[in-house]
């Protein structure tokens, strides 16, 4: 592994003092590195560090985040010698942050230039240790975001218990996918767990909240997440979900009975989800003498179906677009409230309608709120 200090300036201004360390983990990332590099840069929360760790990209990512930080001295650029995933990769990142604050962002997505400011203004003033706030999904067929089911106004605070249904109850956000801002001083040393390539934000911030940690989850459409065909945050497989449940075991006792049954919950989806992965493997192989005890399991029947149908409706929307075209069944698109504030309305169908609008070419209704020209915008120039 080697460290990049070459391509790190000279540190002068607010780039000497970071408040905020924002760490990007990126592999084979170019396509959408300068546009994500460049949405964390206009932040209008000046000082910050961007931390660009790359895990030893063989595209031009390296060469595109050197050029920005000969540009910017916020800008430090890490690249490793080897692949050694996400985790490791953002790890890197810890260990060279020196803002008070770290901040996760993907280095294909965008986010609001005022989103890192709320978030540690809404934490600060709630006595957090880990803000997070919504992620509105574009680039595929689906329009939605991930609190989009349950489309809270107020700030919620989430507990061990929460986190865990997201493992456990497909009905309940997933909420290891979020992108959050979290106290360094809070974090006390913890690192990512190298062996997991899919749930490693899970884990860290589940073992954070179940050693005191609070966190705080804000309905602000202010993430915009995309998803292509190089993402691997969807891709389950044996080996990820073997170390997700693994990873899952290894939790230290949950301190009351509410979160004990929600790990219980938890460790059953897990193991659920690696039978079915290896019933995919087994069928992909046509290994038939182990599929055909698992298929004879009516849940690993039901899983499979459904998800047969999710790929044909899926593929049927990407062919026929997103199908919402017309105004009048715009829901109601309120203003952004101040940090930490209850939104008038929820923000979380506004924010899908109005990436469904952009996708399939419509047009939107004039007057929206600025976070709402902003998505609209994120969405139409990606």
């Amino acid at each position: 592994m080697s460290h990049d200090d070459s391509q790190i300036p000279a540190l002068t201004g607010s780039a000497s003092d970071p408040f905020i360390s924002v760490i990007m983990a990126n592999h084979r990332g170019a396509a959408h590195l300068p546009a994500a590099m460049a949405a964390v840069l206009a932040q209008t929360q000046a000082r910050i560090e961007l931390i660009l760790a790359d895990d030893a990209s063989d595209d031009d990512s390296a060469t595109i985040a050197r050029r920005i930080a000969e540009d910017d001295t916020r800008v430090r650029v890490i690249v490793s010698d080897r692949n050694q995933g996400p985790a490791a990769t953002r790890n890197l990142g810890l260990d060279a942050a020196r803002g008070d604050w770290i901040a996760i962002v993907d280095s294909d997505d965008l986010i609001h230039p005022q989103r890192l400011s709320r978030l540690v203004a809404a934490a600060e003033a709630a006595g957090a240790d880990i803000a997070a706030d919504d992620l509105v999904h574009f680039g595929n067929a689906e329009s939605r975001t991930l609190l989009q089911t349950l489309s809270p106004t107020p700030p919620v605070l989430l507990g061990a218990a929460d986190l865990l249904a997201g493992h456990a109850d497909p009905r309940q956000p997933a909420y290891g996918y979020l992108k959050p801002v979290i106290r360094r001083a809070a974090l006390a040393g913890r690192r990512y767990d190298t062996a997991l390539r899919i749930g490693e934000d899970h884990d860290l911030v589940l073992r954070m909240v179940m050693a005191g940690a609070r966190f705080l989850l804000l309905p602000d459409p202010l993430y915009a997440y995309r998803r292509h065909a190089n993402s691997i945050s969807h891709r389950l497989s044996v080996e990820t979900v073997a170390a997700m449940l693994a990873a899952h075991e290894a939790l230290p006792p949950m301190p009351d009975p509410t979160s004990r049954a929600a790990a219980r919950a938890a460790g059953r989806q897990l193991r659920r989800s690696l039978r079915y992965e290896r019933l995919v493997e087994a069928i992909k192989a046509r290994h038939w003498s182990r599929a055909l005890p698992a298929l004879a399991d009516p849940a690993m029947l039901v899983r499979l179906a459904g998800s047969l149908q999710d790929r044909r409706r899926r593929a049927a929307a990407a062919r026929q677009g997103t199908g919402v075209a017309d105004q009048r069944l715009a829901p109601v698109i309120p203003p952004l409230p101040a940090p930490g504030a209850a939104w008038a309305a929820p923000p979380a169908p506004a924010a899908a309608w109005i990436v469904a609008q952009v996708t399939s070419g419509s047009d939107l209704p004039p007057g929206l709120p600025p976070w709402a020209e902003w998505l609209a915008g994120a969405v139409r120039d990606s």
